[in-house]
């Protein structure tokens, strides 16, 4: 897929009728050639019509998977044996030097050799996230599982994360109308509450970061694993020292991601969203993740009348 980001923000571009792209986030519009746009457009139409057949029909949207395939394109990486890992994938995303990609049955990150102590500090954050003893809601699943960790000829480091069937990163997804930023939001906080529970700040909360699933209004932290920090500043040397100073503004920084990422994917919506939630997103979080809940669920109360399921349409 040729991924176009906005220059202004950052955000992923659509494609919008005229052929031109806009920037859902913050409404930037550019103009590019049709030889630039044509892989975009052809996978755009693809995702959207798979979109649509999950909102229209009562289904997964599995037979609509299979063409968003088609649009797939392929990296080869040499493996530490000298064998070769081929990868097909429909998204990828770089971040600080570490590439994504979305493939059929994982998420994929590849750390350059210059980073590859990134990879292990990933897998030992993830291992540092603590759930409480009766996770009625199921909330592990909300957070990363590994399927395979692959060392690369060239010093770096490939690990592989389960991905489930209709899972993808919520920037793939453009501007987001008002009850559907309502659930990513709940499922949001959900997560800051168990990196509250676990001391955790995870500080990479972000619409790349998160992959949601448009059917079941599931949600997994999958990306940023590496800068995940103690809220007591445990860690060791210069930053730990930071950490303790600034411990309680650092605790607040995933609810404000949080609330950065909501407002970035409701972006052309906004003006249909209820005053509850454009103030919600504007006011500052509340001192930890469990009480900001309670507040989210006055908003779902005020702005939504209730928690309900809204099967995600598509008008964009």
């Amino acid at each position: 897929m040729l991924s176009v980001k906005c220059r202004s923000c950052g955000g992923e571009m659509s494609v919008d009728s005229s052929g031109g792209l806009y920037c859902g986030y913050c409404g930037a519009k550019y103009e590019f050639s049709d030889r630039d746009l044509t892989g975009y457009r052809a996978f755009r139409s693809k995702m959207l019509e798979y979109l649509r057949a999950i909102h229209d029909q009562n289904t997964t949207g599995s037979g609509r998977e299979e063409e968003l395939w088609k649009n797939a394109e392929t990296v080869s990486f040499k493996a530490g044996d000298g064998s070769n890992i081929t990868v097909r994938y429909l998204y990828d995303h770089e971040d600080e030097g570490v590439t994504s990609y979305l493939t059929r049955k994982a998420a994929l990150f590849v750390f350059p050799k210059g980073k590859r102590d990134e990879a292990d500090r990933v897998l030992q954050n993830i291992a540092k996230v603590q759930f409480p003893p009766a996770d009625v809601k199921g909330l592990a699943d909300a957070f990363p599982k590994l399927s395979g960790r692959y060392e690369l000829a060239d010093g770096g480091v490939l690990l592989a994360f389960e991905r489930q069937d209709n899972l993808f990163p919520l920037a793939m997804f453009g501007s987001l109308r008002p009850e559907h930023v309502a659930w990513v939001i709940s499922r949001m906080e959900n997560i800051c509450c168990v990196l509250q529970y676990s001391s955790l700040v995870h500080g990479g909360i972000s619409e790349e970061s998160l992959w949601i699933n448009p059917t079941s209004h599931h949600a997994v932290l999958m990306g940023h694993w590496w800068d995940v920090r103690s809220m007591q500043g445990a860690a060791d040397g210069l930053r730990g020292a930071v950490q303790s100073l600034f411990g309680a503004d650092s605790a607040k920084k995933d609810l404000k991601d949080l609330r950065k990422t909501a407002d970035r994917v409701l972006g052309m919506k906004r003006a249909d969203a209820p005053q509850a939630l454009t103030e919600f997103l504007a006011d500052s979080p509340e001192e930890d993740a469990f009480a900001d809940f309670e507040v989210w669920d006055q908003v779902i109360e005020k702005g939504f009348g209730g928690r309900r399921f809204s099967r995600m349409g598509i008008d964009f």
